[in-house]
């Protein structure tokens, strides 16, 4: 049996022209054996005794153009789909998004994405069918069985139906798109793959999860548009708030003009309010815009360069006291 031992990836053009050798090689074996006269023996009259199987070898060979030229056509539409698809839904997409962005791009890969792969299955049930009955097949019984097969799915599985029915609404829609950080159905991770029937995400701990699209009750997108970003800086009773505030200011500054971080925030860091009173000292808020993807990323600079600016200005932060009989319990 020939094995591809080329580098396994689709962008591969090594991998890709081993695969489609293999294919032509394998096509030409199973001709080989349809047209065996052993094989026509034994296999096609009892096909033909069958209503619906009354094709003779000689119904194949006289089709034997009509087919080919049908899976031709299915061959070229497939290519043309998507070579023109693609750019059509982009254009058109990305033609009503005031500016082209990263979000719109990922509305558009996952648009695309759904589309063709329900389009692929769609035409290879056609040109399936169409082909049954050049060959004449009587393919009245198989689209009545199809068709009551449907009801039947329609009436006992109606999860799935409600599972495509509520895809269909998640796209047009646009609640979230594939590299979206998203919450649904009490999971939280970032979403791999959409499909009308269910959505692929991943979690922090690399978990993937398999969420039906009829669960999704509520969308919670961390991703969208732009994030906010709030870090909340306490520091000890007794400090000048307005000089804690100015401290603030300052690293909202450096950070903002940093070229690592310069493109992903919108609006610098600033000190916000006086979130609470506790007993371990004040907590101030400090607030900024971020793009939302860097949301986590502007957070943990935003808390390491506090943290440095209070030391290297001597801004007191609370810590735990403890009580002296403790403390010598603990002395050597």
């Amino acid at each position: 049996m020939p094995r591809c031992t080329a580098r396994r990836h689709p962008s591969d053009r090594q991998y890709r022209w081993c695969r489609r050798f293999i294919v032509r090689q394998y096509t030409a074996g199973l001709l080989a054996l349809i047209g065996s006269p052993s094989l026509r023996g034994d296999l096609l009259p009892p096909l033909s005794t069958q209503p619906f199987l009354a094709v003779g070898w000689d119904d194949v060979k006289d089709e034997g153009p009509a087919i080919l030229l049908i899976i031709a056509v299915l061959i070229v539409a497939s290519a043309l789909f998507r070579a023109i698809f693609p750019r059509l839904a982009r254009t058109a997409i990305l033609r009503g998004a005031s500016a082209p962005d990263e979000e719109m791009d990922k509305r558009a890969d996952t648009i695309i994405h759904v589309v063709q792969r329900t389009a692929g299955i769609g035409a290879l049930l056609i040109g399936l069918i169409t082909i049954l009955h050049e060959v004449g097949v009587d393919i009245t019984a198989i689209v009545t069985g199809l068709g009551i097969t449907g009801l039947a799915l329609a009436l006992g599985a109606q999860t799935l139906v409600r599972d495509g029915i509520n895809g269909i609404f998640l796209l047009a829609e646009d609640q979230y798109r594939t590299g979206d950080v998203v919450r649904i159905a009490d999971v939280t991770g970032t979403v791999e793959s959409i499909s009308l029937r269910r959505t692929i995400v991943r979690d922090d701990d690399g978990v993937v999860h398999s969420v039906p699209n009829g669960s999704i009750n509520v969308v919670s997108n961390y991703t969208r548009d732009f994030a906010r970003v709030n870090v909340r800086a306490q520091v000890a009773y007794g400090e000048d708030l307005a000089r804690v505030n100015e401290v603030v200011e300052q690293v909202g500054k450096e950070l903002a003009a940093d070229p690592s971080f310069r493109e992903l925030i919108i609006d610098p860091p600033l000190p916000g309010y006086v979130e609470s009173i506790g007993e371990g000292g004040v907590t101030v808020l400090v607030t900024a815009r971020a793009r939302s993807s860097a949301r986590w990323e502007v957070a943990a600079e935003l808390r390491r360069r506090l943290a440095e600016a209070f030391v290297r200005e001597g801004v007191r932060v609370p810590f735990a006291s403890v009580a002296p009989e403790e403390a010598a319990r603990k002395a050597p």
